[in-house]
């Protein structure tokens, strides 16, 4: 199919295919004369990687991920579930810090009340 078919089907435009192309996260396509043409296998690696960045997913960590594989016939699902558990560590690695910075927050509000050395802003000017 031709890159204007292609893009309706993925819900994309010419300029977001010439990109991935040009990351590497699709092949070149094959041309017929000077017109690209798709086979029916990148509408779903391209659906695929529109999802993976609805998931967190940078173009930059995709074009990481598919460096060195053979992506003429799609995404390997193995290379995707490695890439996903990947991204999953990461995650909870983040709710982790994120969970401790909460903590030290909470703690330092309670020395804050403790101390007696912070005024409320709702008591400024009842003083």
């Amino acid at each position: 199919m031709y890159i204007g078919e292609f893009c309706k089907q993925t819900q994309t435009t010419p300029k977001t295919i010439r990109y991935y192309e040009s990351l590497g996260l699709l092949p070149p396509a094959k041309r017929l004369g000077s017109y690209r043409v798709y086979d029916d296998t990148y509408v779903e690696t391209v659906r695929r990687i529109k999802q993976a960045q609805s998931y967190g997913f940078t173009l930059t960590e995709l074009k990481k991920i598919f460096t060195g594989v053979d992506i003429r016939r799609g995404l390997p699902a193995d290379v995707m579930r490695r890439a996903i558990q990947e991204k999953r560590r990461a995650i909870a690695a983040q709710i982790t810090e994120l969970q401790q910075t909460d903590a030290a927050l909470v703690d330092l509000e309670g020395f804050l009340k403790q101390s007696g050395c912070a005024v409320d802003s709702d008591l400024k000017g009842k003083v």
